[in-house]
């Protein structure tokens, strides 16, 4: 029996070896591997700190930049608010001297239209005969006192006598006289033409309805002599008066619109008032005038 107990003890001590051995060489693995783990560990962090502290500077440049450009914003704001009250400024400035002028240059029309006015009466007396009706007051002089020589032959007994023959002929003559210094001081662009339909048309005035595109037309109105131009796809039409015309002065042009036509919503701010302007300006006037036709 005692040899039973000592094979089995020997066994049982073999066993208890081998699998202390074993455990501990289980135990040293996992020691190597947690030691490989904690290592691995250490440098990840490591790394992450440095990534951690390297953002934290950027963070730190970009926050830096942020309040830089925002303070660079605001004070750019505050220039562009000064500068757009001064523009402001300016265009109320401006506005309000072009309501001054505007005031002064209706003042000025007003005053040329009163002091042309008795001009004006004065010379249609010079010429008026009583004996003429007003449906006839457009006629020419020569030809009034043509009707008046007419009239004078009818009503006059005494027009049969070689008295009265003596002064028909001096009347005749001196009508002559006068309709030949007419006819020489007439240039010859505006003796007219003689278009298909037998209508007499002035050379100047059909080439200015070529360069400008519209009709044209000369009258004779209380303020002076006036143009008017039509245009006929549109029906916009406006008028340019001689004003302000003295010796030592060639006169300024009054351009005023009649009709819009179809212009009326789309024509710039200086086509709808009236504005006077100097000869010098009439190249630029027309030149702007073709322009919006042409666009529109």
């Amino acid at each position: 029996m005692e040899g039973l107990y000592s094979k089995l003890y020997e066994k049982y001590s073999k066993l208890k070896s081998t699998k202390e051995n074993r455990i501990d060489q289980i135990n040293k693995e996992q020691e190597i591997k947690f030691v490989e783990f904690a290592s691995a560990s250490e440098e990840l962090i490591n790394s992450l700190t440095a990534i951690n502290q390297r953002l934290t500077v950027d963070i730190n440049e970009l926050r830096n930049q942020v309040v830089s450009l925002r303070s660079d914003k605001d004070q750019q704001f505050i220039d562009f608010q000064e500068l757009l009250m001064e523009k402001t400024q300016k265009i109320q400035q401006l506005s309000a001297e072009m309501e001054q002028l505007r005031n002064v240059q209706q003042e000025r029309i007003m005053s040329s239209h009163r002091s042309e006015e008795p001009k004006e009466r004065h010379a249609n007396s010079g010429w008026r005969s009583p004996s003429v009706s007003r449906g006839h007051t457009n006629e020419s002089p020569m030809r009034m006192t043509r009707k008046r020589a007419r009239l004078s032959q009818e009503t006059d007994p005494v027009t049969s006598s070689p008295a009265s023959g003596h002064v028909q002929q001096s009347v005749r003559r001196k009508l002559l006289t006068e309709q030949s210094k007419t006819d020489h001081s007439k240039a010859e662009c505006c003796q007219g033409i003689i278009l298909d339909g037998g209508t007499s048309k002035c050379m100047f005035q059909g080439l200015v309805e070529c360069l400008i595109g519209m009709q044209v037309s000369v009258a004779d109105q209380p303020e002076g002599k006036c143009i008017s131009a039509f245009h006929q796809s549109s029906g916009y039409s406006f008028s340019l008066t001689w004003v302000n015309m003295s010796s030592d002065n060639e006169g300024e042009l009054m351009y005023r619109v009649t009709s819009l036509g179809t212009f009326s919503k789309v024509a710039p701010e200086w086509m709808r008032e009236a504005i006077i302007f100097s000869m010098n300006m009439c190249p630029i006037f027309f030149e702007r005038l073709s322009r919006v036709i042409k666009h529109h």
